[in-house]
């Protein structure tokens, strides 16, 4: 008989989970705060958006929202509290293509597919190599003659061991036979403003850390890393325009929940935020920050992460980028 009522009751309690699904998903938000957690530091593209978003979001939900920069490890730590939080989409993850790169150069405590439900994509970055104003590399070719003169001589910045600014260089080096010395940060915004005052000779940083400081005369802008230039920096050419046909290395920016979030909320999240991603608001801050609006619902995002993956992993590969 005990046997019969366990079996009952969890068959009972299969049965509400399933109808609580999309009860729970009519009520979502219900009043709790709802935590957008960015992965990466103040002013970068991922914290930006997320913030737009918020405020958009903020036009038809009752519940507060909070934008939280969680940094340092490259974004493991927002990545992975993310990961470890409730299922029930009040914590979610606003982060860009170093949720991809970072498990393929370290030992992450999640898995950057399995343990998160996507629910869009919001956003596209090009990153910029930029040098301090004052700086005796006028382009990119005074760069790599010197780089090649003296190998290691030029050091850069990145954001992090794994992450997309890392795998942009080591690419260029790669392509350009050069030997450059790697300066992990643990957030973008200080790679900027450490190359403007001269203490490295390079930036790989987000369009939208650089370019306040690029329009203020602080950076001079010596390529950009997308196929295509940007609407922002229209006289700056790519990297595969100056001799390196096939480089390219950009960032879509993503807002993931965590793995088990029930599929009717993830479904209610995805709409909203596609809804706020296509908002005037919206495309004005991602021309004015050089991003591309690039809008995935939570069905596309998902079916396209293990590609994202592979495109990565096959990138860390040709570029020789490991952990450090």
């Amino acid at each position: 008989m005990m046997h019969r009522r366990t079996f009952g009751g969890a068959m009972a309690l299969a049965a509400l989970t399933v109808l609580a699904g999309p009860a729970a998903a009519a009520d979502f938000p219900d009043g709790k705060p709802v935590r957008f957690v960015v992965a990466t530091g103040a002013g970068s593209g991922s914290d930006l958006t997320a913030r737009q978003i918020a405020a958009e979001l903020l036009k038809n939900w009752n519940s507060p929202i909070v934008v939280e920069n969680k940094t340092g490890a490259g974004g493991v730590i927002g990545t992975d509290f993310v990961a470890k939080a409730p299922p029930d989409g009040y914590t979610l993850l606003a982060t860009y293509a170093q949720h991809y790169t970072n498990q393929l150069v370290m030992k992450t405590p999640y898995d950057a597919v399995k343990d998160f439900e996507p629910i869009a994509r919001i956003a596209n970055s090009a990153l910029v190599i930029s040098v301090a104003a004052s700086s005796p590399y006028k382009t990119l070719k005074d760069v790599i003659e010197a780089a090649k003169a003296k190998p290691g001589i030029i050091s850069y910045g990145s954001s992090g061991n794994g992450t997309t600014s890392h795998m942009a260089a080591a690419l260029l080096a790669s392509m350009a036979g050069v030997q450059l010395n790697h300066v992990p940060y643990k957030a973008p915004g200080q790679v900027a403003v450490d190359a403007a005052a001269g203490q490295i000779d390079l930036s790989f940083n987000g369009m939208s850390t650089v370019l306040p400081l690029i329009k203020g005369g602080r950076l001079r802008a010596l390529a950009v890393t997308t196929a295509q230039r940007s609407q922002s920096l229209p006289d700056v050419p790519t990297v595969a325009e100056l001799g390196y046909p096939g480089y390219e290395a950009s960032s879509p920016i993503w807002i993931f929940a965590p793995r088990n979030t029930p599929q009717p909320i993830v479904n209610k999240l995805s709409d909203a935020v596609t809804k706020a991603a296509k908002a005037p608001a919206f495309k004005e801050l991602c021309l004015n920050q050089g991003l591309e609006v690039d809008v995935q619902d939570a069905a596309t995002a998902k079916a396209a992460g293990p590609g994202e993956l592979e495109k990565w992993r096959k990138l860390m590969k040709v570029a020789g980028a490991k952990a450090e």
